[in-house]
């Protein structure tokens, strides 16, 4: 259980890079710059310390697709990017494309 909590963990805080690189605009804002790092850091050594009791493609794939889709959510709630039918298809399909990986492991 431990290395799911950790793993979702990391997803949060690569959402919060994510989020921080918008902020930055193009690193011309420096304060973000910082949540960037502070983001990206823990996610990696979260999504490491997952690797010693999971698989590397299944850690991958759902660290990977979750970011998106909470990342796409996050685009939609903040800045207006918008969720439609096309943008939530796509994130279905993502999903069930881990859900595919994790059955095949």
């Amino acid at each position: 259980m431990v290395p799911y909590v950790l793993l979702g963990v990391a997803v949060a805080f690569e959402v919060f890079g994510d989020s921080m690189m918008k902020l930055s605009q193009g690193f011309t804002r420096k304060a973000p710059i910082i949540g960037i790092v502070v983001g990206y850091v823990a996610a990696f050594t979260l999504m490491a310390q997952t690797l010693e009791s999971l698989p590397l493609g299944f850690v991958y794939a759902v660290w990977t697709s979750a970011g998106i889709a909470l990342t796409a959510v996050v685009g939609a709630l903040f800045w207006g990017e918008g969720l439609g039918a096309k943008k939530l298809a796509g994130i279905a399909v993502i999903i069930a494309g881990v859900v595919l990986l994790k059955m095949g492991a």
